[in-house]
């Protein structure tokens, strides 16, 4: 399969050192996240200390006297006691001093030595040339290395709403290509894990033996048993007789609120054709298959899992999103109905907005892989 939507900026740069183009080189990395090695047990002080540091400290140089700066697809492989931190163009040549220099992709046909008296003034002069790691969202990013079709590839797609909205390549599944350091502190800070117990444990309360259902999910699995052509009135009457019928009848009032915020959100999702007008979402699965593939990656990049485990794992959530879903399009609803039910506190804020837009990208953009993935197995050649 061709994947001309693939990114490639290693080649593009690879022309810009060909034709002695600087200008173009340093605007080509003044958009894409750039990484440095350090050394593991660097980098796991660093992610104990929650301190900021640039890139000219971390950087593991190996004999290299310039400070050594890689774009993910230029990452190398320097063993396991070496792993990357990453962040833009200011950050990675931030406290060079005079007569010191960086090295671009050491080792490739895009490698470029520039002097830092050069790099700064450019990035002094093109601001506006210059995108901070943080802005570096809700970017469809398919990469020419990365999985590309066959099975991990079409379960990764189960995943690319959430990989979207942080700009992750979403047919990747390395430990490289991986900020260390924020995928500690990530994991750790929103997720509560640690160690490979309690990323086991995150796993499985998504979508394994531990998962826990919300009143959310459970309203939905009512309607589904009931019917989806249940009114509001009548779903809210068959929620609050199922609590009667099961002893459950301090929970009907929170599971009558999830009806309502439900169905709040379906209204709004129609008008913003992200429903086709008298739909409903079946499920929200689409949101924790998202949020795994995520735990995935993470846990991968920082050793709670090996890489077989982590392709096992990918796989089982790809099963799973084609068992509580029928399409691409019904796996994107149910995940932005996950998302802003978990996230958005009927603001419709900007987690409602950010997720309503990937959906529209991915559903109508050719370079998504829903436009080249089929949903199930067969292969697909057009529109989702």
């Amino acid at each position: 399969m061709t994947w001309a939507a693939a990114v490639d900026v290693e080649a593009e740069l690879t022309r810009a050192c060909r034709d002695g183009d600087l200008d173009r080189f340093l605007g080509l990395l003044g958009d894409e996240e750039l990484f440095v090695p350090i050394h593991r047990d660097q980098a796991e002080q660093l992610a104990r200390e929650r301190v900021w540091v640039p890139a000219r400290i971390c950087c593991a140089h190996e004999g290299e006297p310039s400070l050594q700066v890689f774009t993910r697809g230029a990452v190398p492989d320097l063993g396991a006691g070496v792993v990357f931190l990453s962040g833009d163009l200011d950050w990675a040549t931030c406290g060079l001093g005079p007569g010191e220099q960086v090295v671009f992709n050491r080792g490739t046909s895009a490698q470029w030595r520039v002097d830092a008296s050069v790099v700064q003034p450019w990035l002094d002069a093109n601001p506006h040339r210059l995108t901070a790691v943080e802005q570096q969202v809700e970017r469809l990013n398919t990469v020419s290395y990365g999985h590309l079709d066959g099975p991990i590839a079409r379960a990764l797609a189960c995943g690319v709403p959430q990989a979207v909205l942080v700009a992750e390549p979403w047919n990747l599944l390395d430990a490289r290509y991986h900020d260390y350091v924020a995928e500690v502190r990530g994991l750790r800070d929103w997720w509560g894990v640690t160690d490979t117990a309690g990323w086991r444990a995150a796993v499985d309360g998504l979508l394994g033996d531990r998962r826990r259902f919300t009143p959310e999910a459970v309203a939905l699995a009512l309607r589904t048993r009931g019917g989806a052509e249940l009114d509001p009135l009548s779903w809210a009457r068959l929620v609050a007789s199922w609590c009667a019928e099961n002893d459950l009848s301090g929970q009907a009032d929170a599971l009558v609120d999830a009806v309502r915020r439900i169905v709040r959100y379906e209204q709004r999702l129609r008008a913003d054709a992200v429903l086709p007008p008298d739909a409903v979402v079946g499920s929200t699965f689409g949101w924790d298959v998202a949020r795994v593939l995520e735990l995935v990656r993470r846990g991968l990049a920082v050793g709670h899992c090996d890489e077989l485990t982590a392709e096992l794992q990918v796989l089982e959530a790809g099963a799973l999103a084609r068992r509580y879903h029928e399409s691409w399009a019904q796996l994107s609803a149910g995940f932005v109905l996950g998302r802003v039910l978990a996230l958005d506190e009927e603001q419709f804020g900007e987690h409602y907005r950010s997720a309503v837009r990937v959906h529209h990208l991915l559903l109508n953009d050719p370079a998504s892989p829903w436009w080249n993935l089929g949903f199930a197995d067969e292969p697909t050649g057009g529109r989702p």
